[in-house]
This record gives C-alpha cells, structure tokens and sequence, in this order.
C-alpha cells in the first residue's frame, strides 16, 4: 500500500485528475459500445425469430391453400342447398310455395304454411335462417308421401319439432316447426 502511495505522490494532482478523468471516459465508452452491441444483438435475434416464423408459414402455404380450395368446394357445395334471392321476404316466399307444392301433391290439406322473420332484414353474403310453422291435415300415407318428398328435395330445411295428432277416425293433424337456410345475393 505504501508503494501505491510513493507511485501517486511522484505525479502532481493534475496528472492524477486527467488520468482518472480519461479512465472514466474510457469505462463510459465501454459500457456505451457494450450496450449498443446488447441492442443489435437483440435486434439480430428477433429479426431471426421473425424470419423463422416467417419461413414455418410459407411452408405451409401450399397445404393451407390446398384447404382454402377444399372449403370454397364445400362452400359452393352447401350454396346450391340454399334458398337465394335479393331479400328475405322473395326467399321465405320461395320457401312456403315450395312447401305449398309438396304438401298439395302428397294430397295434405295444408292449414297453415307460415314463415316467422323475426325482424331480420338479411346481411349480404352469410347464412341465415327462417324458420317455418306448418299445420296440415291428412291420412297416414299421405304424410309418409310428404315426408318422402320433403327429405327428397335439393334444399336445406330442419326439422326443430314434428308432432302428430289423431284427428277424426282416419285423420292425422301435423305440426312441424322447421328452418329453411338461405343466402342473400351479392349485388352483381
């Protein structure tokens, strides 16, 4: 320790200053240029990240495109068992006289074929759904032919309930409560 103390007193106070002055400044550029590297460093690793995600998902483009291409197939597919029309009031037209006609050719006496719309005006280009109140009147044959035809036809309908009461001896009265789907045309 006394050696370190003989060394200092050689130089004047001046030197000493300067030299822990430039000591200092030294230390600060350090740290300054380590973390400007810390940064890039970062920077670098993220931008791999990112090209590494970037790559994973350009792998899978073909397969993802080969699914787009399965669904759009589908899509088109699940259109033509579709109601279409330019509004909801055309298409739950086109629903009941299409069940008007196959309750009149299975010989059922059709009480009521009523569309609910529940206040839906219908969005362009997504499915949607009506839902159709029926009450007929008819013999057992003639509901299996109805049945027949309606499980026949190309268009999407659901059945939510079904019930059937006798009526007179030989009689049945049919409630159905179903949902017709359709799609709203996009202009042009």
């Amino acid at each position: 320790m006394n050696r370190v103390i003989d060394i200092l007193r050689r130089f004047d106070k001046k030197t000493i200053l300067f030299a822990s002055v430039a000591l200092l400044l030294f230390l600060n550029l350090f740290r300054l240029a380590a973390g400007y590297y810390s940064d890039q460093v970062t920077e670098v690793e993220t931008q791999q990240a990112l090209l590494a995600q970037y790559q994973a998902t350009v792998e899978k483009l073909p397969d993802l495109k080969k699914r787009v291409g399965r669904l759009e197939r589908r899509a088109a597919f699940l259109e033509d068992y579709l109601f279409t029309g330019d509004s909801v009031d055309e298409i739950s037209s086109a629903m009941q006289i299409m069940l008007q006609k196959m309750v009149t050719d299975a010989g059922l006496d059709p009480e009521s074929i009523r569309p609910i719309i529940k206040g839906k005006k219908g969005q362009t280009g997504k499915y949607e759904s009506i839902e159709i109140k029926i009450r007929l009147a008819g013999t057992m044959p003639q509901l299996v032919d109805f049945l027949s035809r309606f499980y026949k036809n190309k268009k999407l309908f659901v059945v939510n309930s079904f019930t059937v009461k006798p009526y007179k001896k030989t009689q049945l009265k049919v409630f159905f409560d179903i949902k017709g789907f359709y799609l709203i045309k996009t202009a042009g």
